[in-house]
């Protein structure tokens, strides 16, 4: 009875913690439009960055087999940011080589 209480308020805990990082992130998308900011690229930047914070903060904190979907997302969200962030070095130095 004990353990099935335990695994329900590790999966409330679960639920609030996606819903927390889902609402995080809408107020940083709010926070960067109130703001004005010229370049959207930092705020892309940013907004990646954070996801990936949040949701590896996620994917290690809960062990078990039933939150393997969180650890298959950040790893997902890694490569995908880790492809962004070398294409955007990439356009920065194409364009560095094109001023000249």
């Amino acid at each position: 009875m004990e353990e099935n209480e335990v695994q329900s308020n590790k999966q409330k805990n679960s639920n609030l913690s996606v819903a927390l990082i889902f609402a995080n992130l809408i107020l940083a998308v709010l926070f960067f439009s109130a703001t004005g900011v010229e370049k959207s690229e930092e705020t892309v930047i940013y907004l990646a960055t954070g996801f990936l914070v949040l949701q590896g903060g996620y994917a290690f904190t809960y062990h078990g087999k039933g939150y393997r979907v969180g650890k298959w997302l950040f790893a997902i969200a890694l490569v995908i940011a880790l492809s962004f962030y070398g294409l955007m070095w990439y356009a920065t130095q194409l364009g560095k080589a094109f001023a000249h």
